[in-house]
């Protein structure tokens, strides 16, 4: 999802990105297709674990070094892990995922955030809608929802949803907006290789309104519109993008 997110960017006139990833592989061939869709686009790839703090202050240090500030983050990495009972799981389980859905959000937002905070905001002529940035994190589905067998992964969305929308009040004076997308089933790796079955899958179809899962696409789409000026009202949210899946799962 991360690359028709970075793609749908490009596709919209943006042509300065930072790339980040755990896989180098995955950059590269993200960078490819960007090339493709615009050779004057500049791109910079950055292999990061978000559990670190280490590699996320390196990660904003080279986008400002390379691009001189940042305009939108959008923070999408994620694990799923697959399903567990909460009396069946390893805290190391618990651990691994958390690390990633929960603490790297929350390491990815404090150093764009301290970032954003020294940049100048940006303002067109006769516009009073200032502002230093944007960042869009992704949640889930899960993160308004209970689903079965997906405690610690619903509790690490949940927390995201929390996060953002307590930091978006918290920076909205200094001029930054923070919001999340919340998408459904997507059928992305991190989905195919939780091992879900077709009964499972034409289960989670029926739930939803639209009889269908969502599209990568449509997760971009919403991230690119929330990051641009066309949102510059809208702080705290969370845009559930998810074929009407969460229209069933209300917590």
């Amino acid at each position: 999802m991360g690359r028709e997110i970075t793609l749908t960017f490009v596709k919209n006139g943006c042509r300065k990105l930072l790339l980040v990833d755990i896989s180098v592989k995955g950059l590269e061939k993200t960078a490819e297709l960007v090339k493709d869709l615009n050779p004057q686009a500049k791109t910079k790839l950055q292999v990061t674990d978000v559990s670190s703090s280490q590699d996320v202050q390196n990660m904003v240090a080279a986008c400002v070094e390379t691009f001189g500030r940042i305009d939108f983050a959008c923070n999408n990495a994620g694990l799923g892990l697959g399903g567990v009972k909460t009396a069946e799981m390893t805290s190391d389980f618990f651990d691994k995922l958390c690390n990633v859905n929960e603490k790297g959000v929350y390491l990815c937002e404090k150093y764009e955030i301290s970032q954003m905070i020294k940049q100048t905001p940006l303002v067109e002529a006769g516009d009073n809608r200032h502002v230093r940035g944007s960042i869009v994190n992704t949640a889930s589905l899960c993160g308004t929802a209970a689903l079965p067998e997906l405690s610690a992964y619903n509790a690490s969305k949940h927390a995201v949803v929390v996060m953002s929308r307590v930091d978006a009040r918290q920076y909205a004076p200094q001029l930054i907006r923070v919001n999340t997308v919340s998408p459904g089933f997507v059928m992305t790796p991190m989905m195919t290789s939780a091992g879900l079955s077709e009964e499972y899958l034409s289960s989670i179809k029926a739930q939803s309104p639209m009889g269908r899962l969502t599209e990568a696409v449509e997760v971009a789409e919403a991230v690119v519109w929330l990051s641009s000026g066309r949102a510059s009202g809208l702080t705290g949210i969370n845009m559930q993008v998810d074929a009407g899946a969460s229209l069933f799962h209300v917590v």
